[in-house]
């Protein structure tokens, strides 16, 4: 009967990949050891920053307007929609080129939850706070969005090696809604946008631009006890995300290539 294969350390390993890192002791080391996926991972989240920064940009060109945005700062408006969505094509691309160039790295891997935190976590949330998303409980669902994105990135990086995957490396199934499919949030917020279906400017005092309006739970007009009902929507978005008993499937179309394929484990 043949031996059975020596069992891989994986943290030896893990050292030995991060020895180019160490070793290297040059100022911008680490910007000679970027590889070309690495790249295409920041500029994910270039466009998730991007976005955060426009949707800043609209909210000074209307913070005092009495009437509806110009054609300019709605055009300001849809681009930030749009970046996330180009974020996506990094997205999907990154772990693609990683793949044709033989794997992918450890800072690749990191470096690909933190930008789909910002393009896909944040950046939607923040678009939610420019349409009208600002009460109290408003924010409340929103923050609960955003952690549950990073939970569920944390919880993917640290058990994908428990999860079954296919004989190419790729994970079968995902554990929770993954933290791109928020897309579909930020596609839905650019067709009420569309519509005329949000707040800005001196509107806000008005409330009720957004779809389901304004509910107050308690207290007086105006005060922590309203929310609306759109709030609602992100909260459950997030608690989708967290969720150990949903799987989806990995060759969903809403799952094109989410991560950089793992790092391939130098022989020792």
């Amino acid at each position: 009967m043949p031996p059975s294969p020596k069992p891989v350390n994986m943290d030896a390993a893990k050292k030995k990949a991060l020895q180019q890192y160490k070793n290297d002791d040059g100022h911008f080391s680490l910007v000679r050891n970027f590889r070309l996926a690495d790249l295409i991972t920041i500029m994910n989240g270039v466009c998730g920053t991007l976005s955060i920064l426009t949707s800043a940009r609209f909210l000074l060109l209307t913070s005092n307007l009495p009437g509806p945005p110009s054609s300019s700062a709605l055009n300001t408006l849809y681009f930030a929609h749009l970046l996330p969505i180009l974020g996506f094509g990094f997205d999907a691309l990154d772990g693609k080129v990683a793949r044709w160039m033989g794997g992918g790295s450890m800072l690749g891997q990191e470096m690909d939850s933190l930008a789909d935190l910002i393009s896909f976590g944040v950046a939607p949330a923040v678009l939610a706070f420019t349409l009208g998303l600002r009460t109290p409980l408003d924010l409340a669902a929103l923050l609960m969005f955003v952690s549950c994105g990073l939970a569920r990135l944390a919880r993917f990086n640290a058990t994908v090696a428990l999860i079954p995957s296919d004989a190419s490396g790729k994970s079968k199934y995902f554990e929770g809604l993954p933290i791109p499919s928020s897309l579909g949030l930020t596609s839905l917020m650019a067709y009420w946008v569309k519509q005329g279906w949000f707040e800005t400017g001196l509107s806000l005092k008005e409330g009720g631009g957004l779809p389901g309006g304004v509910v107050r739970l308690w207290g007086v007009e105006g005060g922590w006890g309203e929310v609306h009902l759109v709030a609602g929507v992100f909260a459950i978005w997030g608690a989708t995300m967290v969720s150990k008993t949903l799987h989806v499937g990995a060759s969903s179309s809403l799952c094109l290539s989410f991560t950089n394929p793992p790092m391939q484990v130098p022989k020792l």
